[in-house]
């Protein structure tokens, strides 16, 4: 049985003439998903919707999936969107073997933007293995190289193992626009679709299209993701907002901290926080022995029992209690503490 790729244009360099050269022979065949979630391993978020306030980041992966004990050859894919809406989208943590190119963002004209990526021989190993994920890859180089290579492919080593429900291809991160204040001023949906581009052979081989819809909402009045790593973490966000609070500034705000958002020089992290009040209580004023600790806690996970121990909260402050502040925090914020 003769598998092959359509020869839709994917969007990069040369990728028409690579997939054009394949042609190789198995005895499966599969309908291949890309299903769009929150987390690696998360659930499948096609035909949600996704509320995302102006101006923040937001995060979601594609996992693989098929419907074969052997998975198919090969799949272009196109991650569709309005990047009038969503912007800066970029494509990282991509996560197979025998890329034909990195992933590529190409802005086009009107409403739609697309993310284009391409695998040639994902499944078919040069040993003449078959499984996408449901075989481990091996060591690139040599008689056992993990897949047929008709030449400029990339060859990524990094593969991990299946697990429900599916594998990871990619990390995708963007930003809602800042003008997306409601969903009445923005609401679009984001497609995964492969425009054809997918190893075949009979019916019920195929791809299925999956999509989520994006609605926008106003800006949170404080931001917790100081550094725009798009996660909010106790040991990078919390420190660095306790360290303002403390008045911490230059190379002593970082010092020790290892960074991974785009925000993450001194003097930018400084300009942002300073922008925001982190009077979480209704106190009258900003303190990072009770803020500063209040947001480190509760970016940790610890309940209302344990919340303000050791925290002394004014008479006068609007909210009293962890449950009140809790709630206010969450409102103020964006969060769901």
């Amino acid at each position: 049985m003769i598998f092959s790729l359509s020869q839709q244009r994917l969007g990069a360099c040369g990728i028409a003439a690579a997939l054009s050269l394949l042609a190789i022979s198995a005895s499966v065949h599969a309908t291949q998903t890309v299903d769009p979630t929150l987390t690696v391993g998360g659930a499948s978020i096609q035909g949600t919707t996704r509320v995302v306030p102006a101006g923040s980041t937001f995060i979601f992966y594609g996992m693989y999936t098929d419907n074969s004990a052997g998975a198919e050859s090969g799949l272009g894919l196109k991650v569709k969107y309005n990047p009038a809406h969503l912007t800066n989208l970029t494509i990282s943590e991509e996560y197979t073997k025998c890329r034909i190119a990195a992933a590529q963002v190409q802005p086009l004209t009107g409403s739609t933007a697309q993310a284009v990526m391409g695998w040639v021989d994902t499944s078919v190993r040069a040993a003449g293995a078959v499984g996408w994920p449901d075989l481990a890859d091996t060591v690139a180089g040599g008689a056992t190289a993990p897949c047929l290579n008709p030449g400029a492919i990339n060859i990524d080593t990094a593969a991990g193992t299946a697990a429900a429900p599916g594998q990871k291809l990619f990390k995708v991160t963007a930003t809602m626009a800042p003008s997306c204040t409601s969903a009445g001023a923005c609401t679009s949906q984001v497609l995964f679709d492969s425009d054809g581009n997918f190893s075949y052979a009979t019916t019920p081989s195929g791809f299925t299209n999956k999509s989520f819809t994006i609605n926008g909402a106003a800006a949170p009045v404080c931001n917790i993701d100081v550094d725009n790593s798009g996660t909010r973490s106790a040991f990078v966000d919390g420190i660095l907002i306790v360290r303002h609070l403390l008045n911490l500034s230059g190379a002593t705000l970082t010092n020790n901290l290892t960074i991974p958002g785009t925000r993450n020089v001194p003097a930018d992290l400084t300009a942002f926080m300073s922008t925001i009040n982190w009077d979480m209580t209704g106190a009258g004023g900003q303190s990072a022995f009770r803020d500063g600790i209040i947001l480190v806690r509760l970016m940790l996970g610890i309940p209302d029992g344990t919340l303000l121990n050791g925290v002394t909260i004014p008479g006068g402050a609007t909210f009293q209690t962890a449950a009140a502040i809790r709630a206010n925090v969450n409102s103020r914020c964006g969060t769901s503490f």
